[in-house]
């Protein structure tokens, strides 16, 4: 009667252990409250707008200079072919005030270029603020993900003092009855004692894991949080890392790099052209050139530079070509660890589905055993150490069947990070807005029309 007696009472705790349902939190919510508030993401937003409007600058460069220049100064002047005697030889106070014009006419190409290049620079920091807007989410969603993990376990293990406590309790009885030796009693004990110290170091790792979440979100997380299903993924390996290789954020930034490294060699290779330029001024003067008396001139003409030999060219040049190929490089380094991290996440995903199949078999198991155990304790033919052992197995299948199925979760995340749509996934309209704005500058395109691409992205 006794033992039926513990058997009801740990199915009473199991029941009621699970207590009533509560608000919960979801993971999109820590997300985009993330990627709003969080420092490093502004600080990759104001990288954006400052490229942005690096960009806009550039139509400056089409536009007039207008300068006011002015001199005074003693002047001296021997002139004598030129000058008339009371001039010439005389040192005077000469001044003058005036304004130029200069407007670029060819410059080898270096303001196109560098519309282009500018243009370039934006893509990458667009496509960088998108991969930090990827890494972002994965690290949120990953916290999350251990704050609920962490509180499931902390429930779990509850759960499980709660058992251990009343059939310590019932033991105690029935030792104190002369029904059950002195041993039975101490090992009851010693068990409860052992899910005493797994709580602790729960509680540990669940303090940190909600500090992190602080740090990432700005807020603290809201009890209990909850993990979704796990999403939609690709059918196959091979598919999921060629759409990483297509999509991924970091992978394009490496390639926009590449297309700046190509303008900004064209821009150097500007200055071995000519350069032609319209200059127009006026000004206003007293003594000027040893003449005494005011004086006025206006003047409009072209101007040609042209540097035809200057020292380093050759070095220049291939310095150039090599900061191209660095960028180059860089890309197909990028392309190689995306491809890993991809295979990785992959393969983390399908051990996981794995281990959390077998552990969802292996507690239902445990589950009948321990009522089995339960059953034939009642009837004298079990012994207490034996029912101790099965509720700590279900305790250790529950563990890691909700740890496998927090893995499974988390690197389904991966690879949707890996693909870069994870931030899509949760949601977050900036994405597609962002990609919408990707200038992809060409030598075919007009400067103009480049630049204009650069005013969306500073007025949104």
């Amino acid at each position: 009667m006794a033992s039926c007696r513990l058997f009801l009472i740990a199915l009473a705790v199991a029941l009621i252990s699970s207590g009533p349902p509560t608000l919960a939190h979801d993971i999109r919510d820590s997300v985009r409250t993330a990627l709003a508030s969080n420092p490093k993401m502004r600080a990759r937003d104001a990288a954006v707008r400052a490229a942005a409007f690096d960009l806009l600058e550039t139509r400056g460069s089409y536009m007039p200079t207008v300068s006011i220049f002015g001199t005074i100064g003693p002047e001296y002047v021997d002139d004598p072919g030129g000058l008339t005697p009371s001039d010439n030889a005389h040192t005077k106070n000469a001044r003058e005030i005036g304004i130029v014009a200069r407007l670029p006419v060819f410059d080898g190409l270096r303001r196109a270029n560098t519309v282009y290049a500018r243009a370039a620079r934006l893509d990458r920091e667009m496509f960088a603020f998108l991969d930090a807007s990827e890494t972002m989410s994965l690290t949120v969603a990953q916290a999350h993900i251990d704050v609920a993990r962490l509180e499931a376990l902390m429930r779990i293990a509850r759960d499980h003092l709660n058992r251990h406590l009343e059939i310590s309790r019932q033991v105690e009885e029935l030792v104190t009855g002369g029904r059950l030796p002195l041993s039975d009693q101490l090992q009851a004990e010693t068990r409860v004692e052992a899910v005493r110290i797994t709580i602790s170091d729960l509680e540990r790792d669940l303090d940190l894991a909600r500090a992190r979440y602080l740090e990432l979100v700005g807020i603290p997380p809201r009890a209990p949080l909850t993990t979704p299903a796990i999403p939609a993924l690709p059918r196959s390996r091979d598919a999921m890392i060629r759409t990483a290789v297509r999509n991924n954020f970091r992978i394009r930034s490496a390639q926009a790099n590449v297309d700046a490294r190509k303008f900004e060699r064209n821009i150097a290779e500007a200055d071995y052209l000519p350069q032609v330029s319209v200059n127009a001024g006026a000004s206003v003067g007293r003594d000027l050139d040893g003449s005494s008396g005011d004086e006025s001139r206006v003047f409009v003409g072209v101007t040609l530079d042209w540097q035809i030999f200057s020292g380093g060219r050759t070095e220049r040049r291939l310095a150039l070509i090599e900061r191209q190929n660095e960028a180059l490089y860089d890309r197909m380094a990028i392309i190689r660890e995306v491809e890993r991290l991809a295979g990785e996440a992959w393969s983390r995903h399908q051990s996981y589905q794995r281990v959390a199949d077998l552990a969802a078999r292996q507690v239902a198991t445990n589950r009948e055993l321990v009522d089995q155990y339960l059953v034939e304790f009642n009837a004298a033919t079990r012994s207490l150490l034996d029912v101790l052992i099965a509720e700590t197995e279900l305790f250790h299948a529950r563990l890691t069947q909700l740890n496998a199925r927090a893995g499974a979760l988390f690197s389904a995340y991966r690879i949707l990070a890996a693909e870069s749509r994870l931030a899509e996934h949760f949601g977050i309209d900036r994405t597609g807005e962002l990609l919408a704005l990707e200038v992809r500058a060409t030598e075919t395109q007009k400067p103009f029309s480049v630049i204009d691409k650069a005013r969306p992205v500073v007025d949104k």
